[in-house]
C-alpha cells in the first residue's frame, strides 16, 4: 500500500488536542491551538503517512470529535 496524505481541516478542528495528544508523531498544535498534520515539524497539513502507521492514523480519523482529520484525495 503506497503512503497516504492526512490534513486536517482547520475551520471544523474543535482545538481538543486529542489527535495531537494521542498521535504526536503526525498531529500537533499550531499557533492557534488548532490541529494540523506534520512530519517531524514539516509537511504541515500534507504529513505522508507511511504504511505501518496508517491504522493509527485512521483510528485519529475515526474518533475526532470534530470530524476534521481526512485523507487527502
Amino acid at each position: 500500500m503506497p503512503e497516504k496524505v492526512v490534513t486536517v481541516d482547520k475551520d471544523d478542528c474543535t482545538a481538543c488536542s486529542q489527535c495531537a495528544d494521542n498521535l504526536p508523531k503526525y498531529f500537533r498544535m499550531d499557533d492557534d491551538g488548532i490541529a494540523e498534520s506534520h512530519i517531524d515539524g514539516e509537511k504541515i497539513n500534507k504529513a505522508a503517512i507511511p504504511d505501518d502507521d496508517q491504522k493509527l492514523v485512521e483510528n485519529e480519523i475515526n474518533e475526532c470529535p470534530g470530524e476534521c482529520i481526512h485523507w487527502q484525495k
